[in-house]
């Protein structure tokens, strides 16, 4: 069955199945072209997570199509049963009221197909990692012990609503170990910017990052700007950093897709975040309160993309919130929306934590073939992470930019702090060490340990100090005894733990293992993987063994067609049955990811 790649936004994606329910995603709406674009991108990131699920996005007010178009088409297309997924961090009253009123109306229209109410995306550790990350880049390189962080939320009447930002605040602050977080509000709620302001600067804090806990943009952002901008020229001592929205990010779509199959599921996970403070796990069906018209008010809603479009309300960039002094050298007094590198997604620039950074690279092979189409990623110092995809998803053209031997035609690939260029590529080749998939192609001097010492002197090391970094790189590989030895000699295990040490002993800042695992028997499997753990050096292992990178790789980041569908857990990524199946990774027979 031909898979319909996922345009929701001009009806339906995917087909009906009689072994799972559609899904509409139900967005607020707004008549900002900037919100309604980045509400349709999370749709599109659901789609590409799952692209055989059928699904469909739509509004309760301010933009088309309406939530109960949406529902209308996915019914048109044969759908019999469907959750409701609200696309919103936090309900509050208007969702919970609006939310039910939906798909009361719908069960009046189709008396057939089965509804289900999900829930907000709420407060999740994925929802809190991103909230981490936007907090991360506004801050940059600031110290923590004089950081201060404001958090803030639209407002709302709604005291869950207003009480669950206060708790994310708190759960920042003290369950992952970032600065002070003050929450604050822009509109109903109180304390408003201003106050959160003065109180993280009575703590003791000289550089603010003032975050906007928002989904999506809109004018409030813009409200929440101005006030900090407004305060920042009363206190020019210090510094103020106004901070991205998390916006549409893979990681928000994921939880999405968890709450579809909680909707109908029922399996509603544990959530150490949540239950920290007691928190409920909300469910909106006995909340039902007065419907609220879902008549959009206004003149003629947003609609489709804003180049096929006019949007009702012309959008706004984010002012840059800079006073009139901002000419002058330093950042006293200064309020910066976010950094030139920060967004959602990204990191910040020079943070010395991260090892690689990969911003919006774009590459195609001269017959015109796409290899990578708008990969972001981020490896920080220390992880061992997984790269994982089908043949042809793009992971030796991503590898190929890592080393410098390809160049980015868009976008930026950035190795420790150096950003890949024609200029640089030659010595980054010697920050990146590559460990090819066959030793033979690797190994070719008379003995191990002339093969080990080949790569360090030809970076110009010599007499002891080479004969130290050889000893200690074969030492590290339990290839002492071995030294003498040639490599035809050696098993395909001794072969491959050679081929490592030799990469090692030019003490690269990134190692990049291409399918380790290949041709070896358990044995040796094992041996590698012991090897591979006791590595100093940031790690890359692209695999298709997917047990051998559960078993190595506490992160996974998947490739398919040239982009990151998933990045996270290696466990909950291999437990996905649906998401495996639509990218074509298998597991070995009976191999249980949750058991192992």
């Amino acid at each position: 069955m031909a898979i319909r790649r996922s345009d929701a936004r001009a009806g339906t994606a995917g087909h009906p199945s009689p072994d799972r329910p559609s899904l509409v995603l139900v967005g607020h709406g707004s008549r900002d072209a900037d919100h309604v674009e980045e509400f349709w991108d999370l749709v599109r990131f659901v789609g590409e997570l799952d692209p055989e699920l059928h699904h469909a996005g739509g509004f309760i007010e301010l933009a088309e199509p309406s939530a109960d178009a949406a529902i209308d088409r996915l019914v048109a297309d044969g759908a019999t049963e469907i959750v409701s997924v609200p696309i919103v961090l936090l309900a509050a009253g208007h969702l919970k009221n609006d939310g039910p009123a939906t798909l009361a109306r719908a069960r009046i229209r189709h008396p057939g197909v089965r509804f289900h109410m999900a829930r907000d995306l709420g407060i999740e550790p994925r929802v809190l990692e991103v909230a981490e990350d936007r907090i991360a880049a506004t801050l940059g390189d600031a110290p923590p012990a004089s950081s201060g962080v404001v958090l803030v939320g639209r407002g709302s009447s709604d005291p869950d609503a207003s009480g669950d930002l206060a708790k994310v605040a708190r759960l920042l602050s003290d369950r992952r170990g970032l600065p002070i977080v003050e929450p604050a509000w822009v509109s109903v709620a109180e304390p408003r910017v201003p106050d959160a302001l003065e109180r993280c600067r009575r703590l003791g804090a000289t550089t603010i990052a003032v975050v906007p806990f928002f989904l999506f943009t809109g004018v409030l952002l813009h409200r929440i700007y101005e006030q900090a901008a407004a305060w920042a020229q009363e206190h020019p001592e210090l510094t103020v950093r106004g901070g991205p929205h998390l916006g549409a990010d893979r990681r928000l779509a994921r939880v999405a897709l968890d709450r579809y199959r909680e909707g109908f599921q029922g399996d509603v996970r544990m959530n150490c975040d949540l239950c920290v403070y007691r928190v409920t796990l909300p469910g909106y069906d006995e909340k039902v309160g007065l419907p609220i018209s879902l008549t959009p008010h206004g003149d003629a809603p947003a609609a489709g993309r804003r180049r096929n479009r006019r949007a009702t309300r012309a959008p706004q960039k984010a002012p840059a919130l800079a006073l009139a002094d901002e000419g002058r050298a330093g950042d006293r007094g200064r309020v910066r929306s976010g950094l030139p590198t920060a967004g959602p997604g990204g990191s910040a620039a020079g943070d010395a934590r991260v090892m690689v950074a990969v911003r919006d690279l774009h590459f195609a092979y001269p017959d015109g073939s796409e290899a990578l189409t708008g990969v972001d990623l981020t490896i920080r110092d220390g992880e061992r992470v997984a790269l994982l995809g089908p043949n042809g998803a793009g992971k030796t053209t991503l590898l190929l930019h890592l080393n410098g031997v390809l160049q980015p035609q868009q976008g930026e690939v950035e190795i420790a702090g150096t950003l890949l260029t024609k200029r640089t590529a030659r010595e980054l080749r010697k920050r990146v060490g590559i460990v090819f998939q066959d030793p033979d192609d690797q190994l070719f001097m008379p003995s191990i340990e002339s093969d080990v010492a080949f790569g360090p002197a030809n970076l110009g090391l010599t007499g002891a100090a080479l004969e130290d970094r050889v000893t200690e790189a074969l030492r590290t590989f339990d290839l002492e005894e071995l030294r003498e030895v040639a490599p035809h000699q050696l098993s395909m295990g001794q072969r491959r733990r050679a081929a490592v040490a030799g990469v090692l002993a030019m003490e690269p800042d990134l190692m990049v293992l291409d399918e380790p695992s290949s041709n070896l028997d358990p044995a040796a499997r094992r041996e590698l993987a012991d090897v591979i753990r006791r590595l100093p050096t940031t790690t890359v292992l692209v695999t298709h063994d997917l047990p051998y990178a559960l078993e190595l790789c506490p992160r996974s980041i998947v490739f398919d067609a040239g982009q990151v569908v998933a990045d996270g857990p290696t466990r909950e990524i291999l437990a996905d049955e649906g998401f495996m199946r639509a990218h074509r990774l298998e597991l070995p027979a009976g191999f249980n990811p949750l058991a192992a």
